[in-house]
């Protein structure tokens, strides 16, 4: 099982850029559309976003900024997004140089930090970056894997904003707190499921958004919120698209 100790050093590059919260104006939650899985140096990456007042209300009008750095050179990025629709702002990020990038977005309130990006060599293609290791080792981790990937995109959905979880603490946000305590999270997997692809569809005065989340970017926020529970997530029958075919069996009742 993967232990809570090992979810910090996943996003450890991400604590170097937290400053402290601003002190009027209030806050925001940035929510990245998807989190880049191949990123190569010199060629543009696409990065999307939606900022909401307080977690909610969409903000219009803004221009926020992303803040690249590489911190074995010292190089830095400041790139402007731009609103394409009410509330949402895109931006080509290119990184110069191969190497983990730290990186933010200030939109409105404190900056907040991204999960670390690692740019691969300018003549790396993506499809040799995704090519499956298929050793016994790396088959037995399948759980592991999937509950890191809950832990980035807990930082990269903005979860971390309004929810206090110790693997991902961002001390930006410590004050803030709008939303319950996930550390020792202990609740049902299928309520989950639910839950993040619908949270009005359960509490109708909810202030929780619906974040537009894919059924495997749900399956890997349960692999990570549950990865201490017994038993962990991806057992049982909790095969990939399971939280799809939940939902959708719900649908047709």
């Amino acid at each position: 099982m993967l232990r809570k100790s090992l979810f910090p050093l996943l996003i450890a590059a991400v604590l170097v850029l937290v400053i402290n919260p601003a002190s009027a104006g209030g806050w925001s939650v940035a929510t990245l559309d998807h989190l880049p899985d191949c990123v190569i140096a010199e060629e543009p990456t696409v990065i999307g976003f939606v900022v909401r007042q307080h977690g909610v209300t969409t903000l219009e009008g803004l221009s926020p900024m992303i803040i690249a750095n590489q911190p074995d050179t010292g190089e830095k990025i400041e790139i402007m997004a731009e609103e394409d629709a009410p509330g949402h702002y895109a931006a080509e990020l290119a990184f110069p140089t191969e190497g983990v990038w730290g990186w933010l977005i200030n939109a409105f309130g404190p900056e907040q930090p991204m999960p670390s990006l690692t740019a691969l060599p300018p003549d790396a293609t993506c499809e040799e970056a995704k090519e499956p290791d298929t050793t016994e080792s790396e088959a037995s981790d399948t759980a592991d894997i999937l509950a890191a990937e809950g832990a980035a995109l807990f930082v990269a959905k903005g979860c971390v904003v309004c929810h206090q979880h110790d693997d991902t603490a961002l001390d930006a946000y410590a004050s803030i707190n709008a939303g319950p305590e996930l550390t020792d999270y202990a609740g049902d997997p299928a309520f989950l499921c639910r839950w993040l692809h619908d949270p009005s569809a359960l509490k109708a005065d909810t202030y929780m958004p619906t974040l537009g989340l894919a059924g495997d970017e749900i399956e890997a926020l349960i692999a990570f919120l549950t990865a201490d529970m017994e038993p962990k997530a991806g057992e049982d029958g909790l095969t990939p698209g399971w939280c799809d075919a939940l939902v959708d069996a719900s649908a047709d009742k």
